[in-house]
This record gives C-alpha cells, sequence and structure tokens, in this order.
C-alpha cells in the first residue's frame, strides 16, 4: 500500500473546495440574477406609481372644482328664488 502524502491530502482538500466552491458560486450568480431582476420590476412599479399619484393630484384638483361648482349653483338657486320671490309680489 502506498504512503499518504502531503500531496495527496493537498489534493483532496483542492477537491472538497471545489465541490463547495462551485455550487456557491452558480448560487450567488443566480441571486445575482434574481436581485437584477427585482430592481427592474422595482423601476417599473416607480413609474407607474409616478403616473398614479399625478392623476390622484388631478382628481383632487378636478373634486375640488366640482365642489366650486356645486356651491355656485347652490348660490345660483338662492338668488333665483330671491328674484322669484320679487317677481311674483
Amino acid at each position: 500500500m502506498a504512503a499518504v502524502t502531503k500531496d495527496d491530502i493537498w489534493k483532496v482538500v483542492q477537491m472538497g473546495l471545489a465541490l463547495l466552491v462551485v455550487p456557491l458560486g452558480g448560487w450567488v450568480w443566480n441571486m445575482n440574477v434574481e436581485v437584477a431582476e427585482l430592481r427592474n420590476d422595482l423601476g417599473d412599479a416607480e413609474g407607474v406609481i409616478a403616473v398614479l399619484e399625478k392623476k390622484i393630484a388631478s382628481s383632487d384638483d378636478n373634486a375640488k372644482n366640482i365642489i366650486g361648482i356645486e356651491k355656485d349653483i347652490e348660490y345660483m338657486k338662492g338668488s333665483l328664488g330671491r328674484i322669484e320671490q320679487m317677481v311674483t309680489r
């Protein structure tokens, strides 16, 4: 039987490290790809959020305008009611 030398031990250590490092390298690569996809999706979502915020702001302005128009209509109704009373007297 042959004697185990330092070189043989070193080869076994290298093989063990290779069996450990290569799968970990693949895992790191996959995680990097997934993170890049998430960042891309986040960028798309940020754009959609910005558009929705602009729509909300414009709808708030529209709601304020509608409230103002309703108040104007109520004022006109009151004025017309007074004019009607003056005419019927």
